[in-house]
């Protein structure tokens, strides 16, 4: 990208404009990751101290508020991470739920993670499965469900649902 200098505040205002765009972007991906970050900097700053802040059973009870309220997770209900997603997606997980009104909590909050990202061992963890390859198999079953579906989304549920690869190392060695 080609270098500007500044002229001052109406010489560039297609690039303050766009510097503000950007600005507004990267808040909106992190504003997430500040909730973490303002309770670790409490928790370990702040009250590091307090009586309450010594009990291990108080501080996870905290981490599981913020990580249900940004993640959302069975018996909770949605998080942040639903609501983003129904946001930019045209309301995909609302969708879901009306076009598979059986699905289980888990397999709908998989179906969110998976849709954001988030690896197996990582879905694992969130929904307290007890290894990452029963996460691949939920994944897989969701995958079945989306097959037998007769909706017009049911591509679009599908490519938010890939397959996850090996790194490609893994795939050299085992094709080699």
């Amino acid at each position: 990208m080609k270098k500007t200098k500044a002229k001052g505040q109406r010489g560039n205002a297609a690039l303050l404009k766009l510097r503000n765009r950007q600005r507004d972007s990267m808040l909106k991906e992190l504003t997430w990751l500040i909730y973490f970050m303002e309770e670790w900097y409490w928790q370990s700053v702040e009250m590091k101290n307090a009586a309450q802040y010594k009990d291990p059973e108080y501080l996870m009870a905290r981490w599981k508020k913020i990580r249900n309220g940004i993640l959302g997770g069975p018996g909770y209900g949605d998080g942040m991470l639903q609501e983003r997603l129904n946001e930019k997606m045209d309301n995909v997980l609302k969708r879901l739920k009306a076009d598979l009104p059986h699905l289980k909590e888990t397999e709908y909050f998989a179906f969110s993670y998976f849709a954001a990202g988030f690896d197996n061992l990582m879905v694992a963890h969130l929904l307290k499965l007890k290894s990452s390859k029963i996460a691949s198999t939920l994944r897989s079953h969701i995958k079945a469900e989306f097959l037998l579906l007769q909706s017009e989304y049911k591509f679009e549920y599908l490519e938010l649902l890939p397959l996850q690869q090996l790194p490609n190392w893994q795939r050299n060695a085992i094709f080699a």
